[in-house]
Parts: C-alpha cells; sequence; structure tokens
C-alpha cells in the first residue's frame, strides 16, 4: 500500500509558505535539471496546467531526460499533453454544492474532462483530501463510486487534511484515514492512502536557486 511508502510526519501548520523570491526562465529551469539524473517529473504547485510554456516544458523533458512526466492538477483547464505520460487528477468531490463551497467552482467542467481524458486513452490516477466534518468519508464514497464508472482500475490516493492558513479544520486520525480507504476499495480495485504518521524515509533536496540579495 502506498502508505507504506514515503511519507510525512507533519505537525499542524503554524499558516502558508512564504512566496518564492525569484522566478526561473524556461533556460534556467534546464540548467538547474541537467546537473541531475532526471528519471521522473512531477509538475505540480499551485495549477501548472495553466502555465503558457507548459506543453514546451513537457516536451524539453522528454526529449533531454526522456522522463515519465506526470501533471498534478484540478483538471479544470487541459493543456496540451502530447508529452504529458500520467494525469493525477485532484478530485475535491462530486456533491457540487459542496464542491462550489469549497473551491468557488462547480465541478461540472472538471468531471467532463476527466471523462474526455479517459475516453482518450490517457493513463489517470485520482486523488482526494479528506477533511473530517466537511469533505469526510461519505464523500469519498462518492468519489470513489464515480471513478469506478469510469473504471475500477483507476488508482486512488486519499490524502489527509493538514492544517493551512485559517481554515476552521482538523486533520483526521490515522484510522479516519483507514476507514476512508476501507469504504473506497469496496468500489475501486486500486486505493492507497496515507495515514498522516509517516515517518521520512528520503532526504528531501531543494535544487532551487539561492536568491542573491541586490
Amino acid at each position: 500500500m502506498l502508505k507504506d511508502f514515503v511519507g510525512t510526519h507533519v505537525l499542524e501548520d503554524p499558516g502558508l509558505a512564504k512566496p518564492p523570491g525569484q522566478f526561473l526562465d524556461f533556460e534556467e529551469v534546464f540548467q538547474v535539471l541537467d546537473e541531475l539524473n532526471i528519471e521522473s517529473v512531477l509538475l505540480e504547485g499551485q495549477e501548472p496546467s495553466i502555465d503558457p510554456q507548459y506543453p514546451q516544458l513537457t516536451e524539453e523533458l522528454h526529449r533531454r531526460y526522456s522522463s515519465n512526466n506526470v501533471l498534478l492538477t484540478n483538471c479544470y483547464e487541459l493543456p496540451c499533453l502530447k508529452d504529458t505520460d500520467k494525469v493525477e487528477c485532484g478530485i475535491k468531490a462530486i456533491t457540487d454544492s459542496l464542491h462550489r463551497d469549497y473551491t468557488g467552482k462547480s465541478n461540472e467542467k472538471i468531471l467532463r474532462n476527466f471523462m474526455k481524458l479517459y475516453q482518450e486513452g490517457i493513463k489517470l490516477m485520482v486523488e482526494s483530501v479528506v477533511i473530517p466534518g466537511y469533505i469526510d468519508i461519505g464523500e469519498t464514497e462518492r468519489i470513489a463510486k464515480f471513478i469506478a464508472s469510469v473504471d475500477k482500475d483507476i488508482p486512488y490516493v486519499l490524502l489527509p487534511y493538514f492544517k493551512a492558513g485559517n481554515n476552521p479544520w482538523r486533520r483526521p486520525t490515522p484510522e479516519e484515514m483507514e476507514a476512508a480507504a476501507d469504504l473506497a476499495r469496496k468500489y475501486l480495485r486500486n486505493v492507497y492512502y496515507f495515514r498522516g504518521d509517516e515517518e521520512i524515509q528520503y532526504e528531501v533536496i531543494s535544487i532551487f536557486p539561492e536568491v542573491i540579495e541586490q
């Protein structure tokens, strides 16, 4: 199970992360990556699908490194996926009113795009966040049912909510995560989850160039 893989033991987050002090242009990105042994690239953070250079970036990743390119997206907008090997779609909720309350948007376009990706033969997986008392085990079941209506073999990953900003919700217990995963397995063949109490197994290194003070 995914819970046995690399994970983190995270305390309640005191607030939002600091914004970056600088941005890299296209060539600077590859100057950094050329120093590494690239095999797989996960494109995430905010919403990578709306980056106007996304198609060029993934094309260059394939050309230089023959990398496995994975897009983590909310599936609201879809870029050119010619050089994307897998799409991991974050489905927040199936209940449209709940999705609107959480994101400010209907999920209609997201679910339609998900179906489109499947019909086009794009390799897919889904992730969602468990938030007790809000997007809880009942909504997890609805998401699992929706995925199963498309294909019972699509992998589904459950993530525990962790404190961010001034939101009122709490993080789920390991037992609540296990219960949510067990329920999803009634509908899907490939369900994975993080308990939220995993220990770090590998070193995480930032390769972002240091900010030079002017």
